[in-house]
């Protein structure tokens, strides 16, 4: 039993050793290296079979061919616009927009109005202007004024500009109007319109024309042709190249801070003449404006409300106001409110002139013949009242804007007593 032990750990012993050369001759065997067989190159002179060619073929004709250059194509240049003749750059100028102007010429007359309408009140009124549904409201700003010249009707002559910018102010002095002599009646008659404005503004010139004074009038002696009043100060007066119903026409500013111009100087509307100054007897700073006709002197003058162009969207009210026996009521307060609120007051004038009259202050306008005038009065309807001696008299006017729109009052006369016991 013993023997067999033995045996099985011989075979048991040479079956270890005969693995383990087995597994030391299998890891003793070189690295096997693997190659990419390459294709076979084919001579230049072999044949190509017919399916490889089809082949090649249908491969070609399905895939997108790859762009070349054309060698022999020259490049590409952009187009360019050929440059102007000249060296400096071609600036076109806006289209100019046309359009209506009102401009006077050098040589051209103002339309002679139609006859004059009698004086005091009469069957048929003189124009008013056109009816207009729209309230209006004085606003505190100032709108730009209108182009001068300017004549919606016959009877208006707006051809002079403002004396001042649109910047600035150029509303008359509501307490010292043309034709007035002061609340209080305490000062000579206004032979112009006072516009308040800083020292140093700008006064421009109304219309074309030649400079016939310029300068200190408190300085001149007595028997000058020209007729300035003396507590002008600074003063210009320019004689224009327009006459009115074949009268001439001036413009006088006065107050000046300084003088522009000079005597001989040919001025065109709106060329800068001066500066608003305090020379004079004044009590502030302003420019004074008067408007004479025919004749240069200071009791030829007009309102210049009437002469100068209302601003844009505002009409001018030029009004009669009689006594019962159809004379000029003067110094009469007139009152102009909407919707019960006041909106400008002024007063009729102080001795007007009228025919045969010996003795007067002011000089109506030759067509509408008023004694007082409202400027610059927004469009709209208004009722407008004249208290005369603690009567007043009321009516209603509607104001169109760029033109003159007259009204009329009158005291009527009272009734007339009759003989008792005979029929009436």
């Amino acid at each position: 039993m013993e023997r067999s032990h033995h045996l099985e750990g011989l075979f048991i012993l040479v079956f270890l050793v005969l693995i383990a050369g087995l597994y030391l001759w299998q890891n003793s065997q070189p690295d096997l290296v693997v190659s990419v067989p390459a294709p076979t190159p084919t001579g230049g002179s072999a044949t190509a079979e017919d399916w490889q060619a089809a082949l090649e073929q249908q491969i070609a004709s399905a895939s997108t061919p790859l762009p070349t250059v054309d060698l022999t194509a020259t490049a590409f240049v952009p187009p360019t616009l050929e440059p102007p003749d000249g060296d400096a750059d071609v600036i076109y100028a806006p289209t100019q927009i046309s359009g209506a102007t009102l401009a006077a010429s050098d040589d051209v007359t103002p339309t002679e109005p139609p006859p004059l309408p009698q004086l005091g009140p009469t069957e048929t009124p003189a124009p008013t202007g056109v009816s207009s549904t729209s309230n209006s409201q004085i606003e505190d700003f100032q709108p730009p004024p209108e182009q001068a010249p300017l004549s919606v009707q016959s009877g208006d002559h707006f051809w002079l500009r403002r004396p001042v910018d649109a910047s600035a102010n150029s509303a008359s002095l509501f307490y010292y109007p043309f034709g007035s002599n002061g609340a209080e009646n305490q000062w000579r008659v206004h032979h112009g319109v006072d516009m308040p404005n800083p020292v140093g503004e700008q006064v421009h010139a109304g219309l074309a024309g030649r400079i016939i004074w310029a300068g200190d009038w408190t300085q001149v002696f007595a028997g000058s042709a020209v007729e300035i009043y003396p507590s002008y100060g600074n003063t210009v007066v320019i004689e224009h190249d327009y006459g009115y119903r074949g009268q001439k026409l001036w413009s006088l500013y006065a107050h000046l801070s300084a003088v522009l111009v000079e005597v001989g100087d040919r001025v065109e509307a709106g060329d800068p003449i001066g500066l608003v100054g305090a020379t004079g007897d004044v009590s502030g700073p302003h420019v004074h404006l008067e408007v004479r006709v025919g004749q240069n002197t200071y009791y030829t003058v007009q309102n210049p409300l009437l002469w100068i162009v209302p601003y844009v969207g505002t009409g001018i009210i030029a009004g009669q106001v009689f006594y019962a026996d159809g004379t000029y009521a003067d110094d009469a307060a007139i009152t102009l409110s909407q919707e019960g609120r006041v909106k400008e007051t002024t007063s009729t004038y102080i001795s007007p002139y009228v025919e045969d009259a010996r003795t007067w202050d002011v000089v109506p306008d030759p067509y509408w013949k008023e004694n007082f005038v409202l400027g610059d009065v927004p469009e709209g309807t208004y009722d407008i009242t004249a208290n005369i001696n603690g009567l007043r008299i009321s009516d209603r006017i509607t104001v169109k804007a760029g033109t003159v729109n007259f009204i009329q009052l009158q005291v009527e006369s009272a009734a007339t007593p009759q003989p008792a016991g005979e029929d009436n």
